[in-house]
């Protein structure tokens, strides 16, 4: 059986944070780009980096996806798959993750 670990108070804590920072939660924003970076890191971590990508890339592979939001949505897991390869607990993953979007690296459309 994998363990895929999820700690929905660190989880919920992160996005209140971001939420406070951009002052909404939502779809193509800040709040997005940390989800997205942040369930890949997770999945690299708990599942290894190649089938984390497989997961994230099949979970974008929808023909509804519109076009801007899967590019945003992977460029965010690839982000969030390069840290989670690295190892670490979940609060050391979220503390990257917020580090990549507060420095500009993950992609926001909206």
């Amino acid at each position: 059986m994998i363990k895929v670990s999820l700690n929905p108070l660190l989880i919920a804590l992160r996005l209140k944070q971001i939420e406070n920072l951009v002052r909404k939660n939502g779809r193509n924003d800040a709040s997005d780009a940390f989800r997205h970076c942040f369930w890949s890191a997770l999945m690299a971590r708990d599942l290894g980096y190649m089938n984390a990508q497989r997961f994230t890339n099949a979970h974008e592979s929808s023909p509804d996806n519109p076009f801007m939001e899967k590019k945003m949505d992977l460029h965010n897991n690839d982000v969030g798959l390069r840290i989670g390869a690295r190892g670490g607990s979940d609060s050391y993953l979220s503390n990257a993750c917020m580090a990549a979007l507060q420095g500009g690296e993950l992609m926001i459309i909206q």
